[in-house]
């Protein structure tokens, strides 16, 4: 092999690897970035989990109809990102977000190119509704309002009912005597997020 045709399959050698190297460099990519924070008080929230799902029939517990794609997690901003190329990522991709102590936040949809998403995850909060019948007013109680509680009998003494809800918010409670429904009290209360909230009825 004389050194014309050494140079020529030199140059064929480097000019096929800057082609390889462009066209891989021209993979359209999707990229997903964001910020998950808490709902009433911005504050960012770390370790929270990004799920990367496929749209698909089955059932990927606790996400429901996806397939699980990829897993992220937020930072200490409760920032995250992440680079795929479209080649490898799943045509009808999205997103599902999580952390304990946090309801779930589901069908995100991510399109191909830049995708950037504020998301705003509720934080759990629990309602303990108390019911006295010390005041003799009523036999039975009759309640209603944002987590429809079941009514009660005096005769069974006092009682607790525990719900949970989303935190960082009011809900309304309605109670009157289960006899007669034009008699009606109700209030606004807040739930503190992360915590329970103690509310009592005397009757």
């Amino acid at each position: 092999m004389n050194n014309k045709t050494v140079s020529f399959l030199i140059l064929c050698i480097a000019l096929f690897g800057l082609y390889a190297s462009s066209c891989k460099r021209d993979d359209p990519k999707t990229i997903i970035s964001g910020r998950v924070s808490e709902y009433g008080t911005n504050a960012p929230i770390q370790n929270a989990k990004v799920y990367v799902l496929c749209h698909s029939g089955g059932i990927f517990d606790p996400i429901q109809n996806g397939n699980l794609y990829d897993t992220l997690f937020t930072d200490s901003d409760g920032r995250f990102y992440r680079e795929y190329l479209d080649k490898n990522l799943c045509g009808a991709a999205y997103l599902a977000f999580y952390k304990p102590g946090y309801f779930f936040y589901t069908d995100v949809d991510v399109s191909t190119g830049e995708n950037y998403f504020e998301v705003v995850l509720d934080p759990e909060a629990w309602l303990l509704l108390e019911t006295i019948p010390d005041l003799g007013m009523w036999t039975s109680l009759g309640l209603g309002g944002s987590l429809n509680p079941h009514s009660v009998e005096s005769s069974n003494g006092s009682e607790y009912q525990l719900f949970k809800s989303r935190g960082g918010r009011k809900i309304v409670l309605h109670w009157g005597p289960f006899s007669n429904p034009s008699i009606s009290y109700s209030d606004s209360i807040y739930l503190a997020p992360h915590d329970t909230t103690l509310y009592a009825i005397h009757y």
